[in-house]
């Protein structure tokens, strides 16, 4: 990586921690402090009063990736309620830590299935849906593909009647 490269990283990190009134999308390899640049974001949301806990949700695309975001966000929250500077900083940080379960951190597949339950007749679901499970999934994609080959194979059909 380049020097100019490193500035440009540098400069992505400070950002991420600092500029809290945008929303970023964070894409970047394994291993490259991804997880650690997020949870210092929403300790410093929390900190600075910018959001409380349960305004935040942060979204990740594996159910591995959100154990870690949820077991660090909960010890840096912990560290931190040491080393806050202020009353009003320590009383921020010790209300988010009590009611952390308000916080959302999960796939992607969590929140939209979240946002699905808490309204589903404006989604036009029945309230009792169900996520379906791998094998349900596979089987209803391959009824899908299968329905939809038909659809093409019967126009084909059509068109080759209005031709002849």
């Amino acid at each position: 990586m380049s020097n100019v490269d490193m500035y440009d990283d540098q400069i992505a990190r400070e950002r991420i921690l600092s500029d809290l009134d945008t929303t970023f999308l964070v894409e970047a390899g394994a291993g490259s402090g991804k997880t650690t640049s997020l949870v210092g974001r929403l300790i410093n949301l929390v900190k600075s009063g910018k959001a409380e806990i349960d305004e935040i949700a942060a979204i990740t695309f594996t159910n591995k990736a959100t154990s870690e975001l949820s077991a660090r966000f909960r010890l840096k929250l912990e560290q931190e309620i040491k080393r806050a500077v202020d009353d009003t900083e320590r009383g921020r940080l010790e209300q988010a830590i009590r009611q952390i379960n308000q916080c959302f951190i999960g796939t992607i597949h969590a929140f939209c299935g979240k946002l699905l339950r808490e309204r589903p007749i404006e989604a036009g679901l029945d309230p009792n849906f169900t996520q379906m499970e791998n094998t349900e999934k596979q089987e209803f994609r391959d009824s899908c593909w299968d329905e939809y080959m038909e659809r093409i194979q019967d126009e084909g059909k059509k068109q080759q009647e209005l031709m002849n």
